[in-house]
């Protein structure tokens, strides 16, 4: 452990820019979260020093994100994954001039949609609104049963009427 504090704010701003570029690769490579073990992999830092770091992110009234200092561009190319995007591409294509006359390349511009990507909408709104599919509930009281229930009784036919 360096008995300067600056060498020690400096090894931890060098691993957590190492976490960082690991989340923002595996976000765009993947489309999701990274595991812990998968940070501690790509980075060779332990799993507690990664966890350290992960809960040392924190964005606004002390909610957990470990997305924030991701660019803004990271952010911005999720959306627009999110929510479908559309853009101008080239298409060159070989048209045959008949039969013994040759051919010719031509170049066509068009532009190339892609539809939204569900998964990138759920990533975006866990990213930005703090959206989880975990919820927990404390149940306070005690859960009771009614042996006295009886099952109304099925209705009477009508004759075939």
């Amino acid at each position: 452990m360096p008995s300067n504090p600056n060498e020690e704010r400096q090894d931890s701003q060098r691993n957590r820019a190492k976490i960082q570029k690991e989340i923002a690769r595996i976000i765009r490579k993947e489309m999701r979260k990274p595991t812990v073990q998968e940070l501690v992999e790509a980075t060779g830092l332990s799993a507690k020093t990664v966890k350290a770091h992960l809960k040392r992110v924190k964005l606004g009234e002390g909610k957990t994100n470990v997305f924030q200092h991701l660019t803004p561009n990271v952010i911005l190319k999720l959306y627009e994954r999110a929510t479908g995007y559309s853009h101008p591409a080239v298409k060159f294509l070989t048209v045959s001039m008949g039969a013994g006359c040759g051919s010719s390349v031509e170049q066509h511009d068009y532009t190339e949609h892609y539809p939204p990507d569900t998964a990138a909408a759920k990533l975006f709104v866990q990213l930005v609104e703090g959206f989880t599919e975990k919820t927990e509930t404390e149940h306070k009281g005690a859960v009771g049963f009614n042996f006295n229930y009886q099952a109304p009784a099925p209705p009477e036919p009508d004759g075939g009427h």
